[in-house]
């Protein structure tokens, strides 16, 4: 599912859609919020089928337009844009993080417990997240990036524009309006099947892959461009955590990981656990890329709430969420570093602008995920 999703938004990536929503939307002489919300929509959009990181490399080469035609620094946009990307992404289950539920499941499973993620567990953790999140990178972040004076220049904007028709055509030839209409007519299927199968029961990953099969077999993405957009390196790391569950209960050490941490949190209530592994998963993020930290913590986390008796799909999402707390520091995920790079940051300028993000989500973790999925 994960592998044919991927597909599926590649070839959305292909039609005009995204530049002709920033047109639209961003008129001249606009101020620095209706340049920020018109750059917010196609960042949306794309983070409901692609990565965080994928959605930068296709936003960067805009943003960096918009600002030319505009007289405006790239550093003014450039983390709001990041940190959109990374706040938004696999809140609809419908990119390549839609199967995620069932690798969670399985890894709880292989530990001897019993998996409870659904389709849209992902979806309602992070309601909270989004309605507050978007709005005040929006707001806030934007007033709070630097100005460096780094504007692009008409030769800049010229090259961004260069480069990105040369990775249009090195993927494929530009789209007819017909294959246009036939490519978005077969992703908003896909979604709107997967969503039907989500709540009947059915399997969700055969609208994917049926999708993806069709837009290749139609020529809307040839056999290489869809193998090249199926993100393997965060499937090989999802995939490889499944059989380290299954290595753990074998030979003993999910007793002994267990036994640890709960000698480690001692006396402390269910809350306090949920709160003291997000913050672990935090810290840790910030200098180790989050994908990393997620997969490695949720393993360890379903396996202590099966050795105990606790509802693992909490523990898994203070591991989530922790690592998804990753504004302070521009190693912490691949987009961010991106969005530091071509805004020409500093790391006081990172840390600065990142922290009442961090700390705004840390406070909606603390009052929302333990209610809404306790513990015990």
């Amino acid at each position: 599912m994960m592998a044919s999703m991927f597909v599926v938004g590649a070839a959305i990536g292909k039609t005009s859609l995204l530049s002709k929503m920033s047109t639209t939307l961003i008129k001249p002489n606009s101020s620095d919020f209706k340049i920020m919300l018109g750059l917010a929509v196609p960042i949306l959009f794309l983070g409901c089928f692609t990565n965080a990181t994928a959605t930068m490399a296709i936003m960067i080469p805009l943003i960096t337009s918009v600002c030319a035609e505009q007289r405006k620094s790239l550093s003014k946009f450039m983390y709001p844009c990041a940190a959109l990307a990374q706040i938004w992404v696999g809140w609809l289950p419908t990119g390549g993080n839609a199967g995620g539920y069932i690798a969670n499941n399985t890894i709880i499973e292989n530990l001897g417990g019993v998996g409870k993620w659904t389709y849209f567990t992902t979806f309602i953790s992070k309601i909270p997240v989004m309605l507050i999140l978007i709005p005040l990178v929006c707001w806030l972040t934007v007033k709070m990036a630097p100005d460096y004076g780094n504007i692009p220049s008409q030769a800049d904007q010229e090259a961004a524009d260069a480069k990105a028709a040369e990775n249009r055509k090195k993927k494929a030839s530009k789209l007819t309006p017909s294959q246009e209409k036939f490519t978005i007519f077969v992703f908003a299927a896909v979604v709107v099947s997967i969503v039907i199968c989500a709540l009947t029961g059915i399997s969700t990953w055969y609208p994917s892959l049926i999708g993806a099969f069709v837009l290749v077999v139609s020529g809307i993405l040839s056999d290489r461009e869809a193998i090249s957009a199926m993100g393997n390196p965060v499937i090989y790391i999802t995939v490889g955590t499944l059989p380290l569950a299954t290595a753990l209960k074998a030979t003993g050490a999910d007793v002994l990981l267990a036994d640890g941490f709960n000698a480690l949190t001692k006396g402390m209530s269910p809350i306090m656990i949920m709160i003291v592994m997000y913050l672990v998963c935090m810290v840790l993020t910030q200098f180790i890329t989050n994908s990393a930290v997620t997969n490695a913590f949720k393993t360890l986390a379903a396996l202590i709430c099966v050795q105990n008796g606790y509802d693992a799909t909490a523990l898994m999402l203070a591991t989530i969420e922790g690592s998804a707390n990753c504004y302070l520091a521009p190693m912490a995920a691949p987009a961010m570093t991106m969005g530091s790079e071509a805004g020409g940051y500093s790391m006081k300028d990172h840390f600065k602008m990142g922290l009442p993000l961090a700390i705004v989500r840390f406070i909606i973790f603390c009052i929302y995920i333990p209610l809404v999925f306790p513990l015990k």
